[in-house]
């Protein structure tokens, strides 16, 4: 599924929108029992961040959410490719699982972010959403820092889903 985002970066200190998108695969089971733990899988296209606006990039983050009549048990990152040999890291930020990387990328380089698979505990009858994570440009939903190619500057690139706009990726009906 690919996600339209609100996205702007700053370049010479003017906020300048940006037109962006990402594809991610997300599974989960169409129907649940109450009680019952289920897994939701999600999955990031590799990230490319272009050299010609990206000369280097940090603080990659990618916020993901579980809601309705859930409770997340635990979560782990499987696979990805971490440049440096650096990790992802996965936590738990209020209402967002958020992958992070936190260390350097240099623009043009493919990087292959792990799957987030989490273990969910259905909590009665109802749905259970996944969905991006984030609310605004201050707790974006996928976004990373960059120095600029042309004029070396670090700023933010920010990325979130519109409230008008909702996304879901997919709804586990739980019944009995």
């Amino acid at each position: 599924m690919s996600v339209p985002y609100l996205a702007r970066t700053r370049i010479d200190g003017e906020w300048t929108p940006i037109e962006y998108s990402r594809d991610f695969t997300v599974t989960a089971p169409e129907r649940v029992a109450p009680g019952e733990e289920f897994t939701v899988v999600f999955a990031s296209a590799p990230i490319l961040a272009l050299p010609a606006f990206n000369r280097t990039l940090t603080d990659l983050r990618i916020a993901y959410r579980v809601s309705g009549q859930a409770a997340v048990l635990e979560w782990e990152l499987r696979g990805g490719d971490t440049p440096g040999g650096l990790e992802f890291t996965a936590e738990r930020q209020d209402d967002d699982l958020v992958v992070g990387f936190g260390g350097t990328i240099a623009g043009g380089v493919e990087v292959a972010v792990p799957d987030l698979v989490v273990t969910v505990r259905a909590e009665g009858p109802g749905t259970v959403t996944t969905s991006p994570g984030g609310s605004g440009f201050d707790r974006p939903a996928f976004g990373w820092t960059r120095e600029h190619a042309v004029n070396g500057q670090w700023d933010p690139f920010q990325c979130y889903v519109p409230v008008d706009a909702p996304v879901v990726f997919t709804t586990t009906l739980i019944s009995s």
